[in-house]
């Protein structure tokens, strides 16, 4: 009815595997993002994968959350993951998977319905991503598989769980906090089923869904993404500052070749389980066909990050970063620090040969792996990040406000869990487009102003916030949950389920979870809210007294008092008592 009603516990260290109820949890935080987060808090030291009670039941619904401590800034890590391992892990009869301790030596966590294991791992300790899935799968042909590359073997701070060779949760550095507990892989294979309370009123939510889906605006632009994305992004007008400082006067150029690059080796479109958004290109080179994400984070960010003119370099770039499991926006942010510190030459084959120094920390790459701030500080230079020292989300987030207040209040670091789709991104392109959104959601047009330092801005990103964490805790891509009323959500939500909640209880879930992650990060982790002092200076700084009245207009609306603690009362009303 939504949940298999199954958690599945695993303790490393003792070996012992246990399940608890779901329902001790879900009550209050639904899934997903909110249950993994309660959990944390209960276990700060643990890797959590956790679906929500619409994975694999809706249109889009293919997600899961991945949460853990990061070992980047302390905080908490989290990011969300689709294609088929969250829907296999449900058939399998698990809601979430909670790996507890360390083993001594690698090991892969077997999970075949109700049959649960852990074996040694000794044989593929040392494999790449890619090499790691084709070889489980010989075994394994009809399982799912999470696992990491060498990149999360050795610790690299921004190391990420690959899902398939496209899908991974690359955000934070949880791909280490794998690697630190010596598992290389889970495999899932699952043929249990998945029935909602009232099917027949499911169907018609998900016809509903899977029409406003389609006939979106988000829609129609993957339909041609797969050719053409590159210049898409050049014509947001997303500044790529690799070092925050100029504009790289050779961009149109290399989007040009980009685009040859996609029209002559493209071969097909897909998708994650159940969705029709097909953002994934399937790229045909040298013998081989490897998926890409249809996103600014992946060969936008290293052609414009890295000023690599060559679409063949970038590609090997990408199946490079991909393939060992390394987040490519934060592996683009330490490669262009370390271009100014003189050790690569950007838009270079030098580049591949230090993010092979990266993953085997041999060199500078011992510096290098442990992320910007970190090498920043050893190298007595001073280098852009955000709060917690995560390295930025793709583009230079000063000309975006918006952006820029979410990453200095975010609980994970960035704002890759927050604003995904924030019309402040796309006015310069559809401007009447975002005032329409503006006006919508906070009857303020310029809030949508991407310069704009109003309180309807610091509203307007509140909301954006509220909507991301309801898609992640119900296991809904947000790129197609922003597409759909969020009435329709909570049609098919009670249909699965058989509840009866309401929109305003499901942001109430939001407000709860956000809390809660707030929460989390004063008990483990005590980060200021602010970004690296290089975001404040110069004529396109970001205004400081000003973006600070913003945090204090946020914090009022999330209540929390003048430091960013949650207020008691706020406590109480959100049911975290039990917290204080």
């Amino acid at each position: 009815m939504g949940y298999t009603g199954a958690i599945l516990f695993i303790d490393l260290s003792s070996e012992r595997i246990w399940t608890i109820s779901t329902n001790k949890y879900s009550e209050l935080f639904i899934g997903g993002r909110g249950i993994a987060t309660r959990i944390l808090y209960e276990h700060p030291n643990a890797l959590i994968f956790m679906t929500g009670p619409l994975t694999g039941f809706v249109p889009s619904g293919s997600r899961m959350d991945v949460v853990g401590m990061s070992p980047i800034s302390g905080m908490i890590g989290g990011s969300s993951v689709g294609g088929d391992f969250p829907v296999t892990l449900k058939l399998a009869g698990y809601d979430g998977i909670v790996i507890l301790g360390k083993s001594n030596n690698p090991v892969s966590i077997v999970i075949d319905n109700d049959e649960v294991e852990i074996r040694d791992a000794h044989k593929i300790w040392g494999l790449n991503g890619f090499e790691t899935i084709k070889t489980i799968k010989k075994d394994f042909p009809n399982a799912e598989v999470a696992c990491i590359g060498r990149a999360g073997e050795n610790k690299v701070r921004y190391a990420g769980i690959l899902f398939s060779e496209r899908n991974m949760a690359s955000r934070s550095g949880l791909g280490a906090v794998m690697g630190d507990k010596k598992v290389k892989a889970i495999i899932v294979r699952g043929s249990k089923s998945l029935k909602p309370r009232n099917p027949s009123g499911l169907l018609s939510s998900f016809e509903k869904i899977l029409k406003s889906i389609v006939d979106s605006d988000e829609n129609m632009r993957f339909k041609n993404w797969h050719k053409q994305f590159v210049p898409t992004i050049l014509r947001l007008k997303m500044p790529y500052f690799g070092d925050y400082e100029t504009w790289w006067n050779e961009a149109c150029e290399a989007a040009v070749a980009a685009t040859r690059f996609f029209e002559e080796n493209t071969i097909a479109r897909s998708s994650c389980f159940s969705c029709p958004l097909r953002c994934k290109a399937i790229i045909s080179l040298d013998g081989e066909n490897v998926p890409i994400n249809l996103c600014q984070g992946t060969i936008p960010a290293i052609m414009f990050i890295l000023k690599i003119k060559d679409p063949y370099l970038a590609w090997r770039i990408y199946v490079k970063c991909q393939s060992e499991g390394l987040d490519i926006m934060s592996t683009c942010a330490v490669l262009a620090f370390a271009s100014r510190l003189g050790i690569v030459r950007l838009g270079t084959p030098e580049i591949l040969g230090l993010i092979e120094k990266i993953i085997e920390r041999k060199d500078e790459g011992e510096i290098l792996a442990d992320g910007i701030y970190h090498a920043s500080r050893r190298y007595n230079v001073e280098a852009v990040y955000m709060k917690g020292g995560l390295e930025s989300w793709s583009s230079d987030i000063r000309p975006f406000i918006g952006s820029a207040l979410i990453s200095m209040v975010s609980d994970s670091g960035g704002v890759n869990r927050a604003l995904y789709g924030f019309p402040e991104f796309y006015y310069y392109l559809k401007s009447g487009k975002a005032k329409k959104v503006a006006e919508k959601f906070v009857k303020d047009p310029e809030a949508a102003y991407p310069w704009s330092y109003s309180e309807n801005k610091v509203k307007f990103a509140v909301i954006w916030e509220n909507l991301h964490i309801i898609a992640d805790i119900l296991g809904v891509c947000v790129i197609a949950f922003l597409t759909t009323p969020l009435n329709l959500w909570v049609e098919a939500y009670n249909y699965t389920t058989g509840h009866n909640i309401s929109e305003n209880d499901l942001l109430i879930a939001a407000e709860r979870t956000r809390t809660l992650e707030r929460l989390f990060n004063i008990k483990f982790a005590k980060v200021t809210d602010t970004l690296s002092p290089r975001l404040f200076r110069g004529k396109s700084g970001i205004d400081k007294e000003k973006i600070e009245e913003m945090k204090r207009i946020y914090y009022k609306i999330r209540g929390w008092d003048v430091s960013g603690i949650p207020k008691n009362e706020t406590i109480s009303r959100l049911g975290l008592n039990d917290l204080k």
